[in-house]
């Protein structure tokens, strides 16, 4: 069990400019960094969206389209799916967001 701990470890990685970093909280902050880029949302959150395309969708059912989507409705959507088909884009299964 021992030689798998020492296996897990990180003792060094590369930064950027291809200079070996060695020291845990420097390496901490590079993943920390990497993965907050890689994992941050790719669209600016706009409530206010307005499209100019005249007469494809009548007003009432834009309307409807631009409201937000109910929490609980989210739930029932993710609770529906079965947990154990393949992931998604992102990796993640519906087990892993029914019980996180």
């Amino acid at each position: 069990m021992k030689a798998r701990k020492t296996r897990s470890k990180i003792l060094k990685l590369k930064d950027t400019s291809s200079v070996w970093v060695d020291e845990a909280p420097h390496i901490e902050s590079m993943l920390v960094h990497k993965f907050s880029a890689r994992f941050k949302s790719a669209q600016a959150s706009s409530p206010n969206i307005h499209l100019d395309m005249a007469n494809l969708v009548a007003a009432d059912d834009t309307d409807q389209l631009l409201q937000s989507v109910p929490d609980s409705e989210v739930q029932d959507a993710i609770f529906q799916m079965d947990k154990f088909k393949a992931p998604g884009p992102n990796g993640f299964g519906a087990a892993f967001f029914q019980n996180h």
